[in-house]
């Protein structure tokens, strides 16, 4: 049922590890960039500040944001039916999650595995990260729906990150209390309920909904020591190539004081820059959930109109800069 959240969130954690800057020379949301440069900023910023509405807004021509809106009840929709086992789960967990009290009564129940991690399991931290850091580098390489760059992105970042995670006190207890804290503000804001509840969200309520997420995210970080506002600042954005109306940039950003590099291509299309991956992939979904109609019996050949070729489903590298 939860299969392709992960996957949703690592895209977006792609992006926001290289967020930064604090300029805006245009109004947020504005679609597209004036340059490259800005193209990419923009997006990072708002995905930085969890404005993840305004930033498919900028990120998209306006007929393609229209067409995403329209679609996103298809999109958003559970990719298998939703068993009785993982209803019950799903809405137990929210439960605890927001329920009165929530911060006292999730503290109390952990305490023990707290103690018992101090005492059994802290100097098998490094064995522990190890296995974790293994199935997340698997779980990347698997993945269908990243890119090459965003690939080896994530890889570096987990690399990164989980000699880190050795590090942390995972049994200290108040930062427990914090942390656990933050998780249960997170989860009321989502204004989560039940998995048909989730699956329904339309647009708007769904980008409520991960901005709630995300600002959790990075408090629990924060709560343990690794700031991404720190690597938000650290953000350097350098254009390569810019030719024919396709520009190459780099983007290169610190993660706990290590320095990790990724790159995008961007379209121009009509005097706007946007992220060719990323626009290529919403117009790929388009064409997948609105599929073109059987074709009718062909006319004699005298007669059969020319194919009209499907705008949607024309490669973004293909379309004619303006």
């Amino acid at each position: 049922m939860m299969r392709k959240f992960p996957k949703a969130w690592a895209l977006l954690l792609v992006l926001a590890l290289v967020a930064g800057c604090n300029r805006h020379k245009e109004a947020p949301g504005t679609p597209g960039g004036g340059s490259p440069e800005d193209a990419v900023r923009e997006s990072l910023e708002l995905i930085r500040d969890g404005k993840f509405d305004m930033f498919w807004q900028h990120a998209l021509p306006p007929a393609d944001f229209a067409a995403l809106k329209a679609d996103w009840p298809r999109r958003n929709a559970a990719e298998e039916p939703i068993n009785d086992d993982d209803r019950a789960k799903f809405e137990n967990g929210v439960k605890r999650l927001t329920e009165p009290d929530a911060e006292k009564k999730l503290y109390a129940d952990l305490r023990p595995t707290l103690v018992r991690f101090d005492r059994e399991y802290k100097d098998q931290m490094p064995l522990l990260t190890g296995v974790a850091q293994s199935m997340a580098l698997t779980a990347i390489e698997q993945a269908k729906d990243l890119t090459i760059p965003q690939k080896r992105q994530l890889r570096e970042a987990v690399n990164v990150i989980a000699p880190w995670a050795q590090t942390v006190a995972w049994g200290d207890q108040d930062k427990a209390k914090q942390a656990i804290g933050v998780l249960v503000d997170a989860s009321r804001k989502a204004h989560l309920t039940t998995p048909e509840a989730l699956h329904s969200m339309d647009f708007n309520q769904s980008m409520t909904a991960y901005a709630a997420m995300w600002t959790g995210l990075k408090g629990f970080f924060n709560v343990y020591g690794l700031s991404l506002d720190k690597t938000f600042e650290s953000i350097s954005i350098d254009t390569l190539e810019n030719t024919g109306g396709t520009a190459h940039v780099t983007i290169t950003y610190t993660l706990l004081d290590k320095p990790i590099q990724t790159d995008a291509t961007l379209v121009l299309l009509d005097g706007r820059w946007y992220d060719s991956d990323l626009l290529q992939s919403v117009r790929n979904q388009h064409v997948k959930l609105n599929p073109p109609p059987s074709a009718p019996v062909p006319a004699p050949a005298s007669t059969a109109p020319a194919p009209t070729a499907d705008r949607a489903a024309a490669p973004v590298a293909a379309a004619k800069p303006h």
